[in-house]
């Protein structure tokens, strides 16, 4: 909550020694511009008496008419003057020069002026302007801070002191930003500080917590800003702040609670929306657009699953400081729940600076994350909501920027979308979905299918690639692409990659058991799974209980994945080969190539990628990157794998160029066991038996192939 209007009124009472001071004329308005306070130096000044000034707006009284719409803006802006000679008319429409001080409340605009043919203003006099403040800093109960450019505390009032238990010998030339304020608002506090010395302009006007010296948060309207001793090279700035409960610690606790989340000291969803009603009534009253923008930090719940929640503290805390340092002194970002953040911006006219600000946004996730000795990649989806085409209350701009949001985690090309009412039913059917894979998962409805991996000299099957399947009972088959990134999303992939290597080792294990212990199975591992913490301990336990040798289970990895958290990757490779267990990188050539990883890491083979071998025969740059995979693979020692092999034609230029291991439609589609057991018994031809069984779904081999896509989320 805001100043009551019991504290504005004692804080008024507070100004009332400004009435009389001689020669210092001192008016304050309304946010409208309208008078409310006229002192008897202000008649001198301009000519009119309290009586007709007040209730007046200043652009009628005393605001030269050509500098109407520079007032207005700067008035708009909150910009308030600090020691400036400005020009002012008189109630004879003559010009009035004079030194002027202003500064801005929640609710009210305060101006006190010295006339400049009465006083050549020296230090001493620019002194007694800015002193017209100091009764303030004993008697109202105001927090009043003097610091430097760089944040070093010059001056501490008494109520600064009473209020944060430090002395104010304590913290003088002690920095301000590091004393006292929560991590997420140093780096924008220290950005608005440095602006204000260069700009001129208002700090801040905003509530944020305050850590006092016994780590107690309390929360501080800071609102008013001054430069005092402008002519001064050095120059200082005044900060004022507005204490916003009683002086209980208790109360300012259950304070905190009520509007703060405690681990990232942003505002809560409780705080959020009261700014958000706010800001709708001044978008009303100025007619402006707002947007509301709900972030969402991809595969979050996953990182908490698989390496920790206090990982993933520090991972909220880090991403509330980034989000905080790029915003305006008028913009607010909340913590709206575990993994979501949400943005209000005031004064956003149109879909292109909107893109332009979501852009802003993004490129805060293009740093990795250093955390524990951890390199993370997080990447955040958007939604943007417009006030008031989208909504005119809060909790409906919410609701439709976080559909939006869901949409822009199903795009691929973009990771910000704008709310169109067509989103609510695609966001409908992303809800079914995630409750459909729940219920799968339950229901059992999951399953595998193989497709032949064979050697390239010989043309035999040495073993399959492991792709998961949902038959569901209702909708019967639901293509991968379809539930694979909202299992992604959600953390539901951990069990269903549990179930596929569960099924796949256990079916192999039977087949080697028949006589066919030569094949191996190869199974994908996503970028979820590589970073879950009992994954070497789940696939062991697999082995053990099925009793099947380690050296025919190949993991298959992409390059993006690795690369997501190199050292993570190279620590769980290296523990797959102590176990026997191979490796492959998937997609080679589409994602992060480098040499030195491929040295680093224990790597078996390396797969080319498909969209390589479409047009190997024809395209002269995917020859050369197939020739250059090929050699490269095999002067490492490794195995090479290519995929989406359609035609005869691609067979013959693979084999020619000594690609060891051919996969693809030419050889089969991925079939039930039942399917794959009886080509591998000799009982029918490969190629009839697998299109027999193939699902006419799919026209492309990337369609089926893959048990998790691409990963379309970084962290």
């Amino acid at each position: 909550m805001y100043i009551t209007g019991k504290n504005m009124k004692k804080q008024n009472d507070q100004l009332l020694f400004l009435e009389n001071i001689s020669n210092i004329g001192y008016f304050s308005t309304d946010l409208d511009g309208i008078v409310q306070e006229w002192n008897k130096s202000a008649e001198a000044l301009f000519g009119y008496s309290k009586e007709e000034a007040t209730g007046k707006k200043l652009t009628e009284l005393i605001i030269p008419e050509y500098l109407h719409e520079k007032f207005l803006e700067d008035f708009k802006q909150k910009s308030a003057i600090y020691g400036d000679e400005v020009e002012f008319k008189n109630r004879e429409n003559h010009t009035v020069m004079l030194y002027t001080n202003t500064l801005f409340t929640e609710n009210r605009y305060y101006a006190i002026c010295i006339d400049t043919k009465v006083f050549k203003i020296t230090k001493t006099m620019q002194s007694r302007l800015h002193s017209g403040m100091e009764p303030l800093q004993e008697k109202a109960e105001i927090i009043l801070i003097s610091i430097d450019r760089n944040g070093y505390i010059i001056d501490f009032n008494h109520f600064a002191e009473e209020l944060t238990g430090y002395k104010k010998e304590e913290v003088l030339g002690r920095n301000f930003v590091e004393l006292f304020l929560p991590k997420s608002y140093k780096e924008k506090t220290l950005k608005q500080i440095q602006k204000s010395f260069a700009t001129k302009q208002i700090l801040m006007s905003n509530d944020f917590p305050l850590t006092c010296r016994n780590g107690q948060k309390i929360i501080v309207h800071w609102d008013r800003s001054l430069i005092t001793n402008r002519h001064d090279k050095k120059g200082s700035l005044l900060l004022l702040g507005e204490h916003k409960s009683p002086q209980n610690s208790a109360q300012d606790r259950l304070e905190y609670l009520a509007n703060y989340d405690s681990l990232t000291d942003l505002p809560n969803k409780n705080l959020l929306y009261n700014r958000l009603e706010n800001a709708i009534g001044k978008a009303v009253r100025q007619h402006q657009n707002m947007i509301t923008v709900f972030i969402n930090l991809d595969n979050f719940k996953s990182i908490n699953h698989t390496l920790g929640y206090t990982l993933g503290d520090e991972i909220l805390k880090e991403t509330a400081m980034r989000l905080q340092s790029e915003l305006r002194d008028y913009d607010t970002v909340a913590r709206f729940s575990s993994d979501e953040f949400v943005i209000l911006f005031e004064n956003i006219q149109d879909e292109l600076a909107a893109a332009t600000v979501a852009k802003r946004i993004s490129e805060l996730f293009n740093k990795p994350y250093q955390i524990n000795g951890s390199e993370l990649l997080i990447k955040a989806n958007m939604g943007i909501a417009f006030f008031p085409s989208d909504g005119n209350d809060p909790k409906t701009l919410i609701k439709n920027a976080n559909m939006a949001m869901l949409r822009a985690k199903e795009d691929k090309h973009s990771n910000f979308q704008f709310f169109k009412a067509e989103i609510h039913e695609e966001i409908t059917r992303r809800i079914e979905m995630e409750s459909n894979i729940r219920k799968a998962i339950k229901n059992r409805e999951f399953y595998v299918e193989y497709q032949p991996l064979v050697d390239a000299k010989t043309e035999t099957i040495i073993g399959a690639e492991a792709l998961v399947r949902w038959n569901h009972p209702e909708l019967k088959y639901i293509p991968p692409l379809d539930f694979i990134p909202v299992a992604e999303d959600t953390g539901m992939i951990l069990e269903i990659g549990e179930i596929v290597l569960d099924n796949a080792i256990r079916q192999m294990q039977q087949w080697h058991q028949k006589g066919y212990s030569d094949l191996k199975i190869s199974v994908n591992i996503s970028a979820v799974q590589l970073l879950q913490s009992n994954l070497v301990e789940t696939i062991e336990h697999i082995l053990q209980t099925t009793g099947f040798d380690a050296r025919y289970l190949q993991l298959e990895l992409t390059e993006s994945t690795l690369m997501q958290n190199i050292d993570r990757a190279s620590e769980i490779l290296h523990q797959f080969k102590e176990k026997g267990i191979q490796v492959s990188i998937d997609d080679f050539g589409t994602g992060y190539s480098s040499l030195s990883y491929l040295k680093k890491l224990p790597i078996d083979s390396l797969k080319i990628d498909q969209s390589f071998i479409h047009s190997v025969q024809t395209d002269k740059s995917d020859k050369v990157i197939v020739n250059t995979i090929i050699a490269m693979g095999h002067s490492l020692g490794l195995e090479v794998v290519a995929e989406g092999i359609e035609t005869t034609e691609q067979k013959a230029y693979l084999q020619n160029h000594h690609c060891d291991i051919l996969q693809g439609f030419l050889f089969g589609r991925s079939v039930d066991h039942t399917t794959f057991e009886s080509i591998i018994e000799g009982k029918t031809r490969l190629q009839d038996k697998t299109q027999e069984h193939s699902h006419e779904v799919f026209e492309t081999e990337e369609a089926l192939r893959k048990f998790t896509t691409p990963m379309k989320i970084t962290y």
